[in-house]
């Protein structure tokens, strides 16, 4: 295992496990240090639009994070490096792919349609792969806490888009919606022991906003033993309000979100002995309603119920 680790080193002081007060997580970050992040599981479900239409997905997506720096506050920033995503399974029994490769490459087939960028002429095909592993760019405290995200822009003239399927190009918001909900290093501010509780604020980076709207989680330290501290979370939501998922291009199904209800909750488990955020386990469900807007020019309503167990776990 690399000396260097992409969260640093979480500070815990064990003290008395027994119930008495630990001391402080924190991460202190190195510059340098590195890792991979490797999230799959499953998420089932059904698109009503309005005839119900069963949804079943597996999903595997990577990235490999780098501390870039520390600044004079001790906050670090962070560069995310996408390393990979795919989405196979079926929608209404119609076998279904969406997968971009480590270095870039676009493979989408739906209803018969595929579409492979590996195939394109080697200058259009480095747009593509451009496009696909740009990295984005995360400030965040000593803590954990997210206090900037830099989202890289898709470039709105990639080379023969339009023969990706629609419908292709509108699952990958919600899948990246999904995956972009998920933390590892919900860290309190101050000490804990077990049984102690926090909340943390993450921001949603999959919405169409001019600013960055935050999501808390509720936090408690569950367990301690010599090498694990075992941190439980949990996010809801419920309300009625029009947002719209971020797309990767102008022409893509816009969505929109109008009314939902959601639960998050996970188990993180953080290495006592490395002092790392080593895995964790999440269970999210709910059921979202709006519009979808795509190349007919019509809004079409629609109704979509999920449930998706997700492991997640860094690599060094």
């Amino acid at each position: 295992m690399r000396v260097g680790m992409v969260m640093g080193v979480v500070a815990l002081l064990l003290g008395h496990l027994a119930g008495q007060e630990t001391g402080q997580l924190t991460l202190n970050l190195m510059p340098g240090s590195a890792a991979s992040r490797i999230v799959t599981g499953k998420l089932k479900g059904e698109w009503a639009a309005p005839n119900p239409t069963p949804v079943e997905l597996d999903l595997r997506s990577s990235t490999y994070i780098v501390v870039n720096n520390i600044l004079e506050n001790s906050d670090a920033v962070i560069l995310i490096q996408p390393q990979g995503l795919t989405v196979k399974g079926k929608v209404g029994g119609v076998p279904l792919e969406w997968t971009i490769t480590p270095s870039g490459d676009l493979i989408a087939e739906w209803a018969g349609i595929r579409f492979d960028s590996s195939k394109l002429p080697d200058e259009q095909r480095s747009k593509w792969r451009k496009a696909f592993t740009a990295p984005y760019e995360l400030t965040i405290t000593p803590q954990g806490r997210i206090k900037t995200a830099k989202m890289p822009e898709f470039p709105k003239d990639l080379p023969q888009w339009s023969e990706v399927p629609l419908v292709l190009r509108g699952v990958h918001p919600i899948v990246m919606g999904l995956l972009q909900m998920l933390w590892l290093p919900l860290l309190p501010t101050e000490p804990v022991k077990v049984g102690s509780q926090w909340q943390v604020e993450v921001p949603l980076t999959m919405l169409e906003l001019d600013r960055l709207l935050s999501l808390p989680f509720s936090c408690r330290l569950a367990k301690l033993s010599w090498d694990e501290a075992i941190i439980s979370v949990k996010a809801e939501h419920k309300g009625e309000v029009a947002l719209s998922l971020k797309r990767l291009h102008p022409t893509d199904p816009k969505i929109t979100v109008t009314r939902g209800q959601f639960s998050l909750a996970g188990e993180i488990t953080f290495l006592v002995s490395m002092g790392v955020p080593q895995k964790a386990k999440w269970t999210h469900k709910g059921e979202i309603s709006g519009t979808v807007a795509g190349g007919e020019g019509t809004d079409k309503p629609f109704t979509f119920r999920y449930e998706a167990e997700l492991d997640d776990q860094l690599v060094f």
